[in-house]
């Protein structure tokens, strides 16, 4: 099945799935996700499969531990999204159970708002955003308990709270002669990794391990340690006082405090700080295809700023765009 059906209902029928199967391994949504492309008559691109995985998680619809090789589908939480006059996002499991209830609550009572995602050629769908409007924030709290889920006044701001400080991980063997032939080190100038032939000097490291997992460490001082990827890089990024995040505020009136935040797409964010930065607007972030960069839109200052802060980023604040009226700058 081709056409407009299979972009709007693709990510909703995954999503439905994954909520009924409740968890299972990493490897096998990965071939679920494209087998159900293959049967929808859609044709992904490499790694289009670990792209959707990584976008749900971060909406906060499932959880991913690739180490453990498992996923999870998340609770389901009603949600406020942060400075958005009066906007509410549903996430995590999305049961038929819920979608009925959903249904039921849209044609009788609230007010309902769902927004498809437009995905590029190549990607794999994802699901419906459902954004609940409201004027005082107590409804949401029937809204929740009718619709049988959580309610979190705002998930971003607590995720927020909740962000660790980039550091590197406890001490770790150094790679052996085996995965000799597997060692790259990564190039900030190049931004990727390289293969070399030896751990020479400090830097971010990767390497097959005896069961061919890729294995991430930091060398500081001679000495290795266990990092995430994600990490690794703001780590290296810290090393050389190279910055990859900026913030820049809206034009609209009393918006000042909210704006976009880009990341330049060699850095990509560790889950728990692009889940938190996501769930600002319910939606993942735009990629610049001439910029390089990935833009997370409606973050409030403090938000990107705490952000950059666990991350050892110094973020760049750009200037407020010129509001437009009339077709003159104001």
């Amino acid at each position: 099945m081709t056409g407009p059906m299979s972009s709007t209902e693709f990510g909703g029928i995954l999503l439905r799935w994954l909520s009924e199967s409740r968890s299972g391994k990493a490897s096998a949504l990965r071939d679920g996700v494209r087998g159900q492309a293959q049967a929808w008559g859609l044709e992904l691109k490499e790694y289009a499969d670990w792209d959707w995985m990584r976008k749900a998680a971060a909406l906060g619809l499932i959880d991913v531990d690739l180490r453990a090789d498992r996923w999870s589908v998340a609770p389901p939480v009603l949600t406020r999204l942060p400075h958005a006059d009066g906007l509410a996002v549903l996430t995590g499991a999305r049961t038929a159970r819920i979608s009925a209830r959903v249904e039921e609550a849209a044609q009788e009572w609230m007010e309902l708002i769902t927004v498809p995602h437009r995905s590029e050629a190549g990607e794999a769908p994802l699901p419906d955003t459902l954004l609940f409007q409201y004027e005082d924030p107590r409804t949401l709290r029937e809204a929740a308990k009718f619709l049988r889920v959580r309610y979190v006044p705002c998930a971003a701001m607590q995720l927020t709270e909740l962000l660790p400080q980039a550091v590197v991980g406890p001490e770790s063997a150094p790679p052996g002669g085996s995965t000799a032939d597997t060692l790259e080190k990564y190039e900030l100038r190049l931004q990727r990794f390289v293969p070399v032939a030896r751990d020479e000097e400090d830097g971010l490291y990767r390497w097959r391990g005896a069961d061919y997992a890729r294995l991430t460490r930091v060398r500081r001082n001679g000495v290795f340690h266990a990092v995430e990827r994600e990490t690794g890089v703001y780590l290296e990024l810290a090393r050389h006082r190279t910055g990859a995040m900026r913030w820049r505020p809206e034009s609209g009136k009393g918006r000042a405090g909210t704006g976009r935040l880009f990341v330049d797409r060699y850095a990509p964010l560790p889950a728990l700080h692009e889940r938190a930065t996501v769930l600002c607007s319910g939606f993942p972030p735009s990629v610049g295809k001439q910029t390089q960069t990935r833009a997370y839109d409606n973050v409030p200052r403090a938000i990107a700023e705490a952000i950059a802060a666990s991350l050892r980023q110094n973020l760049e604040i750009m200037p407020r765009p010129m509001a437009a009226t009339g077709g003159r700058a104001t």
